[in-house]
């Protein structure tokens, strides 16, 4: 038996699964703006950007796998228990890990197509991570804009 409730459970897997997602999130923008800076030197112009940029999104869009992937994780561990509930919505009686990864990339990108729902306590980690999912994207958007300032800000001077 527990000594946790299985509302405290899902509580502390999706804050252990937001803190994972945000501190990853925050290692791989520094890392790419440690890679920028030593590649083109602060304030530096070059007319050799584009590899910059597509590495960029590239190493991003892997971030916001690797993101949904985690949150897939805290899904598939709470699935685990049957007292935090399911998702509903499947043609087939036991969702599978990919399954959950799915239902992790339709919330974090906040597109919910609608075919698969969360049912019980495990709604919070969804609701959540819609929330996150956002904040992640936005952020990633932010700094890839700041990322084309600094490589074609100059090109038409």
């Amino acid at each position: 038996m527990s000594a946790f409730t299985p509302e405290a459970i899902v509580m502390l897997v999706t804050a252990l699964t937001v803190g994972v997602v945000i501190v990853f999130h925050y290692e791989v923008i520094q890392l790419l703006n440690r890679w920028y800076g030593r590649r083109h030197g602060k304030g530096s112009v070059s007319s050799k950007h584009r590899p910059t940029v597509l590495i960029t999104m590239f190493v991003l869009l892997f971030a916001h796998i690797a993101e949904i992937y985690l949150f897939g994780v805290g899904y598939w561990v709470l699935l685990l228990q049957e007292e935090q509930g399911s998702i509903s919505g499947a043609s087939y009686a036991v969702i599978s890990f990919l399954d959950c990864v799915y239902f992790s990339a339709a919330n974090y990108s906040t597109v919910g197509w609608g075919d698969l729902a969360a049912d019980g306590n495990i709604r919070f980690l969804a609701g959540t991570e819609a929330l996150v999912g956002l904040m992640m994207i936005t952020w990633s958007a932010s700094y890839s804009y700041l990322v084309m300032v600094r490589a074609w800000g100059n090109d038409g001077d």
